[in-house]
């Protein structure tokens, strides 16, 4: 899906992310180019993009408790993945993600849909 097509699909919803949200972007779009896998300009693009979607960065009080908790349940060394848990526990909402491992991983909790499970706007 592409930034346009991605816009589209999600015009309406309210866009939350936990504050590990601005820093995992940055680095995996970094990571993307210095792998050539994307260029500079691609990366900058979709910076941009993302800046355009204006997710709402959060962290309510218990979110890293509760991460803490979702890692120690999944099995999870580290707490990045469970922030974004916790916070769609706390919010009482759902994590959107195209990461196929974070799907599997999580899918007991039932807080994990990808794109194609967006309801029609």
């Amino acid at each position: 899906m592409g930034s346009t097509a991605a816009r589209h699909a999600l015009a309406g919803y309210e866009l939350i992310a936990p504050p590990v949200f601005r820093s995992e972007v940055t680095s995996a779009l970094h990571e993307a180019v210095w792998r050539r896998q994307i260029t500079e300009a691609d990366a900058n693009a979709h910076r941009e993009a993302l800046t355009a979607l204006a997710v709402e960065i959060l962290a309510p009080d218990d979110l890293y408790d509760v991460a803490w908790t979702i890692a120690t349940d999944l099995g999870l060394a580290k707490t990045y993945d469970a922030e974004y848990l916790a916070l769609a526990r706390v919010r009482r909402t759902r994590v959107l993600t195209t990461d196929a491992r974070l799907r599997r991983g999580a899918a007991r909790t039932g807080l994990v849909i990808d794109p194609s499970e967006l309801e029609p706007g």
